[in-house]
Order: C-alpha cells, then structure tokens, then sequence
C-alpha cells in the first residue's frame, strides 16, 4: 500500500517537513530530532479518533490529549500546523483549530505507548494521581490492569502462533499476578518481574499485549526505541515479532537507533514481498532545523551516516 504523508510545521524542530505513515513506519535519526514528540502527536491523533466517535469535543479532546502529554502544548512550540489526508490542525499558543476532513474519524481499536518495558516493573510502585499521571501512561497501565482475555475464535489461531514465536526468544511467558506480573520459566521456576532481565520484560511486554488481546486486528502500536533493552540478536526477533503483528492487521510505528533493526527489516520486507507496506525515515538535524528523509534504495546510505558514522569517527579517534 503506498504510503500516508503527515506535514509538520513548526513543529519542535521541524520547521516544515513530511512524514511517511504505512503498517509499520520507522523513525530514525540522531537523538533530539524530534522521533518522540512525532509519535507522541500520532498517538495523541489516533486516541482522539476514539474518543471522538463517543464525543463530540473535539478541539477539547485534542487540547486536554496533548496537555497531558507533553505536560504543556507549548512544549511542542507557540505555533505549529499538522495536516495529512483526515485533518488538519493548527495550534496557536493554548488555542487549537481541528479541521477535519472526514466527518466521521475513523475509529481505532486501541492504541498503545509504550515508552518503556519496564513499566511491568514499576507497575505495583507507581503512584497514580487522576490528571497528573501522563496520558499515554496512564492509558498503557490501563490497558495492563484490564482482563481482555474473552473468547475470540478469530484471534486465537494467532495467539497461539505469536506466544510459542515469543516463548521461543524469552523462554518463557508473562502473565499478570494482580498488581505485579510474573515470569514463568519454561521447565524452571517462575520469577517476580522484578528479577527478569531487561530484555525478557521487552519481549515479555509485547507477549503480554496479545495474549491478553489488547493488541490486536485494527489496533495500533507505537514503542519508543525498542532496541534500548536487547541485545542484537533479541533486536532482530523484535523486528519478527512486529512483522506478524503487522499480518495480524496491527500498525506499528516505531523510532530507532540501531542499524540492525532497521536494515534487517529493510532486507525481510524486501525478500518477502511487502516492502511497500513499510516507510523508513531519517529526521536529520542541520543549523537547528530538521528534515526528514523517506527512503528507498536510492538513498538508504543516509540511515548509514545518521546511525553508523557516530561509531566510525569514534573508531578512528582511538584505534
């Protein structure tokens, strides 16, 4: 499918740029490019779909969505436009314009954000104040208190197929213990949450997700560098899993760091025949201002410069 384009203006330090949206999108680039605050917009315009098919406040809705956030719109910037295919919205200081170009949003499963895994973690310590709390916390711990477990002959041929993929990696699975989560081992004992690896929370988290039906088919999944916690075999097998949630009719947006990931996607999506169902971009920092690149095979040595230079220059200082 060919890609949605999404122009920020104004944006943090996007002064006027586009960006690619398909199944799975990847942004990446150095940090302080602005990749969070793009998909936290995303999210915030995919939650707001889904409150607004249950009311009609609308330009309520998106500023109480992105004051919770990002903890004050002005944090993005005084004045900025975003526009795509469904909406156009412009903010002028506490002000927000909503344009929309459909007059029925298209309604969104669920939406997740996952910031980080070890929220499995912090979970049971977490103090959760009405209104404080971020949205796209809150929403996430939500979504980790709420049993989705019904029967769902559709999606159980896929559950079964994504645990045992994910019980591959991790050796095991996740399941909820009321306020904590556990870890059972495969042939071994079962552990606390809090004394798994980094890396089995991440894969363990996503598991989690679909077992209990949270993610599934029209739902939409943003996870901030996923890579943080694997190591770069673990990386790949996220990549894997992300692939048959995008089968499963789950979109995925993602930002990134690691070469790895994002060229062995770009080499699985292209053997496998659904490179058109994937848009890269490289947010690009010059003088202040960022750009963003959308890539092909034409120009992919610029995700290499932004993610593999960095390590050269650093090799030719010291060997």
């Amino acid at each position: 499918m060919p890609a949605e384009l999404a122009r920020f203006q104004n944006f943090a330090k996007l002064k006027d740029t586009q960006i690619a949206f398909n199944d799975i999108t990847v942004l990446a680039g150095k940090p302080s490019t602005g990749k969070s605050y793009v998909m936290k917009f995303m999210y915030a315009m995919d939650e707001a779909k889904k409150i607004i098919s249950k009311d009609s406040s609308y330009n309520l809705t998106w500023y109480n969505l992105l004051t919770s956030i990002f903890s004050n719109i002005n944090q993005i910037s005084s004045y900025f436009k975003f526009s795509n295919i469904d909406i156009e919205i412009e903010v002028m200081q506490d002000f927000i314009t909503v344009d929309s170009k459909k007059d029925q949003p298209k309604y969104i499963e669920n939406t997740i954000f996952v910031e980080t895994p070890l929220i499995l973690e912090f979970k049971s310590f977490m103090r959760r104040e009405k209104g404080k709390t971020p949205y796209h916390i809150e929403s996430l711990l939500n979504i980790l208190d709420t049993d989705y477990s019904f029967l769902d002959e559709e999606q159980d041929k896929f559950i079964k197929e994504f645990t045992q993929k994910s019980k591959e990696i991790i050796k095991g699975d996740i399941e909820s213990s009321g306020d904590s989560f556990i870890f059972n081992q495969e042939g071994g004992q079962n552990y606390d949450i809090l004394n798994t690896s980094s890396g089995t929370k991440s894969i363990g988290l996503l598991q989690y997700l679909v077992t209990n039906k949270a993610l599934k088919k029209g739902s939409v999944l943003y996870w901030e560098e996923p890579e943080v916690h694997l190591h770069p075999e673990w990386q790949l097998k996220m990549v894997d899993l992300f692939v048959e949630l995008m089968n499963a009719g789950v979109k995925i947006v993602f930002s990134t760091h690691s070469p790895y990931m994002a060229d062995y996607l770009n080499a699985i999506s292209q053997k496998n025949g659904y490179r058109d169902r994937v848009s890269f971009n490289v947010l690009d920092e010059k003088d202040a201002v960022v750009s963003n690149h959308i890539l092909d095979d034409e120009n992919w040595n610029i995700l290499q410069k932004e993610l593999l230079d960095p390590l050269e220059d650093i090799a030719w200082e010291y060997l």
